[in-house]
């Protein structure tokens, strides 16, 4: 199981233009702004969307099949990243169609759709990943690993993750030094795996919020780190950071 709390993160909110493909665009606008785990919502009308089938007795997805016609729909959806490392964008589309006086629904998740209208709302999780991968036990593609967002490090198990805070990596506080900086948002950390991240946020004792050169946002904990004076940028003070190492 994975539960975890996370911290508010972005939102968007757009329509995408007519004839656009749904998930492809939904795909390239992530891609833009560096948003590799969110939910999707959106509504509006889709025409000729193609479904995929979860299959219990195959335990796998049936080949892709287009529903004709142009739907009223509801999606929902998340955005995570694949076994691949690429982005994964899953979107389940309720919709129904009203064709010469008769009314037929479909259902499913959809893998291409031709827009009419849509409109939608992409709200991000930035302070962790969430990997989508084949589950053997039924072959279907599930949340089985989550990262902490812009670290790059090898996946946290899960059951510890149920005990912590997202982004929380580590099991025990170590005490701050007495010289610690009084660091604030708008300062810059030169981090050794990071590179240069602005400050967003900084609860005075232990989270760090910050922003990557890409744009991305990630939390950091200060009993991981070492801070000293390295000097100013736009406004802010910068510090080098030194990564403890754990006792």
């Amino acid at each position: 199981m994975i539960f975890a709390q996370i911290q508010p993160g972005r939102s968007f909110i757009g329509c995408l233009d007519l004839q656009a493909e749904l998930v492809a665009s939904i795909g390239a606008l992530c891609k833009d702004k560096s948003i590799d785990c969110a939910f999707v919502t959106g509504y509006g009308y889709l025409e000729d969307p193609v479904f995929v089938r979860y299959s219990r007795s195959e335990k796998g997805y049936t080949a892709p099949a287009k529903d004709e016609g142009v739907f009223v729909c509801q999606v929902v959806g998340s955005v995570s990243v694949g076994e691949d490392e690429k982005q994964n964008v899953t979107l389940f589309l309720n919709g129904a169609v009203s064709e010469r006086g008769r009314s037929r629904t479909v259902s499913g998740q959809v893998v291409e759709a031709r827009v009419r209208q849509f409109e939608f709302q992409i709200a991000t999780v930035d302070n962790v990943v969430l990997k989508r991968l084949k589950e053997k036990q039924t072959g279907m593609q599930l949340w089985l690993q989550m990262l902490p967002a812009g670290l790059g490090g090898a996946p946290v198990d899960t059951p510890q993750l149920t005990a912590f805070q997202a982004g929380a990596l580590v099991s025990e506080r170590e005490e701050l030094l007495d010289d610690e900086p009084n660091l604030k948002e708008g300062d810059w950390l030169n981090h050794p795996r990071l590179g240069m991240c602005r400050v967003l946020l900084y609860d005075g004792e232990e989270r760090i919020k910050v922003r990557l050169a890409s744009g991305r946002i990630a939390e950091l904990m200060m009993s991981l780190f070492h801070l000293s004076p390295e000097g100013v940028r736009e406004g802010g003070r910068i510090y080098a950071v030194e990564v403890r190492k754990r006792k």
